[in-house]
């Protein structure tokens, strides 16, 4: 080999070192080729994955939204009906609300006078005021069990009062209807 072969003209690569510089560039351009069309082969395979999770997942929510609109379109009936029940049975709710409101209204009264007597005093109420020992549990009860009274005692109220108009309005409409149809003619009422 000839020195002018291998060190080439001036602005052209050595014949010698441009075979190896291309060999190695060659087979680096092939491996990142390689690479890219292995990376992009993964890469299509994973949107192709993620596509199917997609798709039914996409399913599964359809199903479940059918499903949903189903159901709530029965709970409107549902409740109505429920409403209606009651409605029609207001005396016997306003009596059970009656009767669940005087027992929490007992308990309430119970539970007070057990706190008032158990409510620490002295140093056992800085203690407790400082956070170092804890109230008894009756103290810490009654003003739970006394806003649940009232809050029965509130709905039995409103559960009797509309009882009571329910019932007025029923007596009302029956008078009305009595009234409204016509005497006998034999009636004592009639004539006088």
């Amino acid at each position: 080999m000839n020195v002018k072969e291998r060190i080439g003209k001036p602005g052209e690569p050595a014949s010698g070192a441009s075979s190896l510089a291309d060999d190695g560039q060659a087979s680096a351009q092939d491996q990142a080729g390689d690479a890219a069309a292995a990376s992009t082969t993964e890469k299509s395979t994973r949107k192709t994955i993620a596509n199917g999770y997609a798709k039914a997942a996409l399913g599964k929510a359809k199903t479940l939204t059918v499903a949903a609109a189903s159901g709530t379109k029965n709970i409107p009936g549902k409740v109505v009906a429920k409403v209606r029940e009651l409605d029609a049975n207001h005396r016997d709710v306003a009596d059970r609300i009656d009767t669940v409101s005087m027992g929490l209204g007992i308990t309430s009264g119970v539970v007070s006078a057990g706190a008032v007597l158990a409510a620490p005093s002295g140093l056992s109420a800085i203690g407790v005021a400082l956070g170092l020992t804890s109230a008894p549990l009756i103290v810490t009860a009654a003003p739970i069990v006394g806003a649940a009274a009232a809050v029965t005692g509130a709905l039995s109220g409103g559960a009797y009062f509309y009882s009571k108009w329910k019932s007025a309005k029923a007596a009302k409409e029956e008078r009305a209807a009595r009234d409204s149809q016509p005497q006998p003619l034999d009636s004592p009422d009639v004539g006088q």
